[in-house]
């Protein structure tokens, strides 16, 4: 094509003289004005525009040419389509089979099977729709090309030149040949098309009525299904439950490969994160085996992590592993618990006493049986016997673990207690339910109580893995003293660290209790209309839902801003001795920034608008003027106190009367550790109001003054130089010098002044004992006494005891005694 238009051009420039050609040129100029299109009518394109033209159309098609090339991938489709028509097929089948009910739990199995058909039909006819988008261009470009005035030139017209006859002709059946390929893949695309929204509109379908028989199979689960335990039979004893078995295996086993094989990316990245977080765990262990001096009284410590990193890992991952996965399959969940049942046997293997295990056993037992029978899709009333065997055997299994707790309490945590009675709860309402014919509220108990019974097992073992994870990585880290983790005490952190664990797999254990209930959707959707339902409140529009999120994230808020106040408060106090390096009071300034951030992340994302909240602060203001005078003066100076830096955590400290040492400095009040033990809790306002004695404001020293008391009869000179020769210690400073000044002569002593100062306030109590010990053995040794207070007791005559012996205390005494019984009763007479 670009051939023949050089040419063109070429016969353009060099035959521009020629009157033949210049006949040509008008001919074509006066086809072309004459074209039924108005627009070229108005612009009146020459010869050479519509050879650019031309150019523009070819370059053009070929673009086209190239989105035709991209046919659609009639091979995935052709792949998952068949596939999703067999399974849609299985369904719709067995739910028009009404000769036999539909087992509860697995109508959610087949809900989730049409969720993800639903997710692939949609990929597919992303796919179509992309194509059909991209086919409709391609015809908007060709008929673009058809309707222009160049392609309805008379191509038969002799006063055209040839090669520009050639060369058009060649574009139209290049647009001809374009047009007929765009016809067969738009009639492909259509024909997938139908299918794919056939198939979209048969799931929608059969999801109502997935949706009207579960809500048929709750309503009937409290009403009575089968006869009395004490009745004869009501159903039918000759289906195989063998047969129920296999089929339910088989189709199992089709739901469970195809719900991996469209999870396969996440299940890569898992798999990807279990070996990294393997490998972690394992140099860290090895790392203490190699390094450490005690490696083992450390690994002593840890049950799980030394002996079985690879299984820690698996009961570490495990727990979360459902959460990555849109709509798992009950065969894919009974997997994952296969697998975590399995790993915490092997686990408690050499942790647990011998008859415990076995205990352990019996429930483990009971559970797979459990499992197998709820992945049965048929509700099978022979089921019925074996079902109330596992129940009486379980409870029996928990009983003896209730009597181990008791003869041995540290063994077990309480928690245990509390899902045993759980356990043993469920399991007893499922007896009644089974006695009493409602055999579905039976087995849908059943399952639930040994189902959530080894999940709430995994979840405990899971906090004590993170837990040793935790104390290994701490004793790992301590090499290097400037690390933060070497400032962290395990012991003092345990606790909280814990509370917060128990608080995060409690939350995953009741989801998981209440999807083995089969209340989860239930709970979702009453949850979620009751918290985004609209209400009003003097002509105020809110949600719970706004008031919950905003509630959640102030207290997530102050969670963080705790947490981290108690790691930087370790920090401090750990390096007491280096006040410059401490956070100190700007802890209390992180806190109030997480707060805030918090508090303002609360409002936008309730959404419940800052207009709204500044007629809260403006209430708030109102109570300030009434009532609230003294904690907002609280909390401002606390912000004065995190500013200024008067005093640091691990400050010594006096005021109002009170000494120690500050341990917390919050938003309305410190504490300080007084030196009896006791913690004294001081609002922030005194601190700045009464006169504060910062004894380590500025530097740690201490002047020690000792005040000592000597004979008259004592040389100066010699205890003069007997103390001094004791205050020659390296831990008392040389500059400023030790001083000895003879400060009084007192009533019955001499006394000395002495004055010397100590580098660290931490030490100068034991310093002062150890110096006043020195000086009182080297008094004793050189004979300095130290006096008793001594008084002159001067006595006058008066002039009624003139001539008056003074009579001695013996003598007084007789005098002072009683006399006998008849001297008394003959002076009474």
């Amino acid at each position: 094509m670009m051939r023949y238009i050089l040419l063109i051009c070429l016969l353009v420039v060099f035959s521009s003289e020629s009157m033949g050609f210049q006949t040509n040129l008008e001919a074509i100029d006066t086809l072309l004005n004459n074209s039924e299109n108005v627009e070229e009518k108005v612009s009146k394109p020459t010869l050479e525009g519509s050879i650019k033209r031309a150019q523009d159309y070819t370059i053009l098609l070929g673009k086209l040419s190239v989105k035709l090339g991209n046919e659609l991938d009639t091979l995935t489709i052709l792949e998952d389509l068949p596939i999703a028509e067999r399974l849609i097929e299985v369904v719709e089948g067995r739910l028009e089979n009404r000769d036999q009910g539909i087992n509860i739990r697995y109508l959610s199995e087949l809900d989730n099977l049409l969720n993800n058909i639903r997710s692939q039909v949609a990929v597919s006819e992303r796919r179509i729709t992309a194509r059909t988008e991209e086919l409709i261009s391609v015809r908007t470009g060709l008929d673009s090309m058809r309707q222009d005035g160049l392609m309805k030139l008379n191509l038969k017209d002799p006063d055209i030149l040839p090669e520009y006859q050639t060369a058009l002709a060649q574009l139209r059946n290049r647009i001809s040949r374009a047009d007929s390929i765009l016809n067969a893949q738009r009639v492909l695309t259509a024909g997938y098309q139908t299918r794919v929204s056939n198939m979209m509109i048969r799931v929608t379908e059969i999801s109502s009525a997935l949706d009207n028989e579960r809500r048929r199979a709750e309503r009937a689960l409290l009403s009575r299904d089968i006869n009395f335990l004490w009745q004869p039979k009501s159903y039918e004893s000759a289906s195989n439950l063998s047969e129920v078995f296999m089929d339910s295996l088989r189709l199992n086993e089709v739901i469970l490969k195809r719900y991996l094989k469209s999870h396969l990316g996440v299940i890569v990245l898992i798999f990807i994160v279990f070996v990294v977080v393997a490998i972690w765990v394992r140099n860290m262990v090895l790392k203490i085996k190699a390094e450490k001096e005690f490696a083992k009284i450390i690994i002593d410590r840890a049950h799980y992590i030394p002996k079985y990193p690879v299984l820690s890992v698996v009961v570490m991952i495990l727990p979360f592993v459902p959460f990555f996965f849109t709509n798992p399959t009950i065969s894919f969940t009974t997997l994952l618990l296969w697998i975590d049942v399995v790993v915490v046997t092997l686990l408690l293997w050499s942790g647990f006493p011998k008859g415990l295990f076995q205990t352990w056993l019996g429930f483990v037992f009971i559970f797979f049986v459990y499992t197998v029978s709820n992945l049965y899709r048929d509700v099978n009333y022979s089921e019925r016997w074996y079902l109330l065997v596992l129940s009486v055997a379980g409870i029996f299994l928990a009983f003896r673990i209730l009597k181990f707790k008791r003869n041995n309490p540290e063994m077990l945590p309480y928690l245990i207690t509390i899902l045993v009675k759980l356990f043993i709860g469920l399991q007893s309402f499922s007896i009644l339910a089974n006695i009493f014919g409602r055999f579905n509220l039976s087995k849908l108990l059943g399952v639930a109580a040994a189902l959530s019974f080894s999940q709430a097992i995994g979840l405990y073992l899971f906090v004590q893995i993170v837990m040793e994870i935790i104390y290994l990585q701490i004793e790992v880290r301590k090499t290097n003293e400037n690390d933060f983790t070497s400032y962290i005490d395990f012991h003092g952190i345990q606790t909280r660290v814990k509370r917060t664990l128990y608080g995060f797999v409690s939350l995953i254990w009741i989801y998981y209790f209440l999807d083995n209930l089969s209340l989860l959707d239930l709970f979702m959707d009453e949850g979620f209309s009751f918290l985004a339902t609209e209400r009003n409140l003097f002509n105020t529009k809110f949600t719970y839902g706004n008031i919950l999120v905003f509630f959640v994230i102030v207290y997530v808020a102050s969670i963080l801003a705790n947490n981290i106040a108690y790691f930087a408060t370790i920090k401090d106090q750990q390096q007491g001795s280096l006040r410059e390096k401490r956070l100190g009071s700007s802890i209390l300034l992180i806190r109030l920034g997480v707060l805030a951030a918090g508090f303002i992340l609360a409002i936008g994302a309730s959404g419940i608008g800052f207009d709204k909240i500044a007629i809260v602060l403006g209430a708030l203001t109102l109570g300030i003027s009434f009532g609230l005078q003294t904690i907002v003066n609280n909390l401002v100076s606390g912000v004065i106190l995190a500013f200024e830096k008067p005093i640091q955590i691990g400050d010594a400290i006096e005021v109002g009367g009170r000494s120690g040492t500050v341990k917390d400095v919050g938003i309305r009040s410190s504490k300080i550790q007084s030196y009896d033990g006791s913690e004294i809790i001081i609002p922030n306002g005194d601190l700045l109001s009464q006169h504060l004695i910062n004894w380590t404001l500025s530097d740690k020293r201490r002047r020690v003054e000792l005040l000592i008391g000597v004979s008259y009869r004592s040389d100066v000179d010699l205890v003069t130089s007997l103390i001094k020769k004791r205050l020659e210690r390296d831990d008392i400073m040389k500059a400023p010098e030790p001083r000895v000044y003879l400060q009084n002569f007192a009533d019955s002593a001499i006394e000395f002044r002495v004055l010397f100062w100590v580098e660290n306030f931490d030490i100068w109590v034991i310093l002062r004992d150890e110096v006043m010990r020195g000086i009182f053995s080297d008094f004793n040794t050189n004979g300095v006494e130290i006096p008793f207070p001594q008084r002159d007791l001067n006595i006058k005559n008066f002039p009624w005891l003139k001539g008056e012996s003074i009579k001695s205390i013996p003598e007084v005494r007789e005098e002072s005694e009683p006399q006998d019984n008849s001297d008394i009763q003959g002076n009474e007479a």
